[in-house]
């Protein structure tokens, strides 16, 4: 009698079963449908108050375009300052962005070696191509090398 209960178990079970991991198997479908038209309806909205060269483009050529600036960069490298003792400085190049005004840019350093490398701080900006920078804190060109200092910036304009 153990031998029909375990059969008449086995089938019991494959009966209430298919019907719950069939309805699970749709909810998920359609949750994911869902999800998918909603995504369009999240997009999100970038507003430029000022920037610049106070070019005020339409909203939907605002860009945020981001990067990095290798230590290792070879047509960028760091280099000491011969215009503010003790600084070093490096061009960032942002013409990929094509911005067609002045962005507003941001910029950290940070090493994967080194636990902490000097700030920065752009340098009279007024191109749509290229950013230099310049270390806050006196350093040397072999130290920011020696603790590889990338240089994470952001830059937001327009593009059109």
């Amino acid at each position: 009698s153990s031998g029909i209960n375990a059969e008449y178990g086995d089938q019991f079970l494959r009966y209430i079963t298919c019907p719950v991991s069939q309805f699970y198997s749709s909810m998920v479908a359609l949750t994911t449908l869902l999800i998918l038209a909603a995504v369009p309806a999240l997009r999100g909205e970038l507003k430029i108050l000022d920037n610049p060269d106070s070019y005020s483009g339409p909203a939907p050529c605002a860009l945020t375009c981001v990067g990095v600036s290798r230590w290792d960069d070879v047509d960028n490298k760091w280099k000491t300052s011969g215009l503010y003792a003790g600084k070093v400085y490096k061009s960032i190049d942002i013409a990929g962005c094509n911005f067609v005004s002045v962005p507003v840019v941001t910029m950290t350093t940070a090493s994967e070696k080194a636990e902490v490398c000097p700030s920065v701080t752009a340098y009279f900006h007024k191109s749509k191509s290229t950013v230099r920078i310049y270390s806050v804190e006196n350093t040397s060109a072999d130290k920011m090398k020696m603790d590889e200092c990338n240089v994470n910036w952001s830059a937001f304009g327009y593009n059109c």
